[in-house]
C-alpha cells in the first residue's frame, strides 16, 4: 500500500528528493571535484608562467629547423609566447594533473584494479612522448623538406610565426596521439568490446589505412618517404595486438 501510494505521489509531484544522509556524500564528492578543478587550474597557472620565462629559448628550438618566420600584426609575438607558454605549462603540470585525477578515481578503483591503472598511466604519458619525439625528429623535418621543394623564384616562402607554431604543434600532437593505438587496443580488449583475434583478422585493413594515413601526411610521390611512416605504424599495430593477447589472457 505504501509503494502504491509512493508510486502515485512520485507520478504526480515528481521524484522525491533523497534524504540528508544520502545526499552528503554525492556533495562531498562535488566539493571535492570542485577543489581538485581548483588545484588543477593552480598548477597549469604555476607551469605556464614557469614556462614564460622561457619561452623565447623554446620558440628558438622550434623555429630553428626552418630558420626564420616572419609576423604580421604587432600582437602576433605575444600571442604566440603565451600559446607556447600555456601548452608548455599544461605539459610540465601533466604529473600532477594526473596525481589530482587519480586521487579522486582511488577511492572507487578496487585493490586488486589499481596495479593495473597505476601501470596505465605513466605508459600513456611515455607513448605520447615518444610519439611527439618523433613527430619533431622525423615528421616535421620530413614534412617542411617536401612542401618548401615546391618554392620557386615566383614563390618566395615567408612563414608566418603563429602558422608555423600552430603546423609543428597538429603533426608532434598529432603523432603523440596516434601512439596511443596500444592503450585504446589494450582498452577495448579488456572491456570484451573487440577480441585480439579481431584485430589480428583485419591487418590487412590496418594496413591499408596506415598507408593511407601515410600518404596523407606526407603529400609525396616518393614511396620510400611513406613507407619510413608507415613502417613504425605498423609496428606499433603489431605490438599492440600482442599486448591485446597479453590483456585478454
Amino acid at each position: 500500500m505504501k509503494e502504491n501510494l509512493s508510486t502515485e505521489t512520485e507520478k504526480s509531484l515528481g521524484p522525491l528528493p533523497l534524504p540528508l544522509d544520502d545526499r552528503r556524500p554525492f556533495l562531498e564528492h562535488l566539493e571535492e571535484l570542485r577543489w581538485r578543478f581548483l588545484r588543477s587550474f593552480l598548477w597549469v597557472t604555476m607551469g605556464s608562467v614557469i614556462a614564460f620565462r622561457f619561452s623565447h629559448r623554446i620558440l628558438s628550438w622550434l623555429i630553428h629547423p626552418i630558420g626564420r618566420v616572419v609576423f604580421l600584426s604587432p600582437a602576433e609575438p605575444l600571442l604566440v609566447h603565451l600559446k607556447v607558454a600555456l601548452l608548455s605549462g599544461l605539459a610540465l603540470s601533466l604529473p600532477l594533473l594526473a596525481w589530482e585525477m587519480w586521487g579522486f578515481l582511488s577511492p572507487a578503483v578496487s585493490v586488486k584494479e589499481r596495479r593495473p591503472a597505476l601501470f596505465v598511466v605513466p605508459m600513456s604519458v611515455g607513448l605520447f612522448l615518444l610519439g611527439a619525439w618523433f613527430g619533431w625528429k622525423i615528421l616535421v623535418p620530413l614534412s617542411l623538406k617536401v612542401l618548401l621543394s615546391f618554392s620557386s623564384e615566383l614563390f618566395t616562402p615567408m612563414i608566418t610565426l603563429g602558422s608555423y607554431i600552430s603546423f609543428v604543434g597538429w603533426l608532434v600532437v598529432a603523432c603523440g596521439l596516434f601512439f596511443q593505438m596500444p592503450m585504446v587496443m589494450m582498452f577495448l580488449t579488456r572491456i570484451g568490446w573487440v577480441s585480439p583475434r579481431a584485430f589480428l583478422r583485419q591487418w590487412r585493413v590496418a594496413v591499408v589505412s596506415i598507408l593511407v594515413l601515410a600518404a596523407v601526411l606526407t603529400p609525396t610521390p616518393d614511396v620510400a618517404t611513406q613507407l619510413l611512416l608507415a613502417l613504425p605504424m605498423i609496428a606499433l599495430y603489431l605490438i599492440s595486438v600482442g599486448l591485446a593477447f597479453l590483456v585478454a589472457r
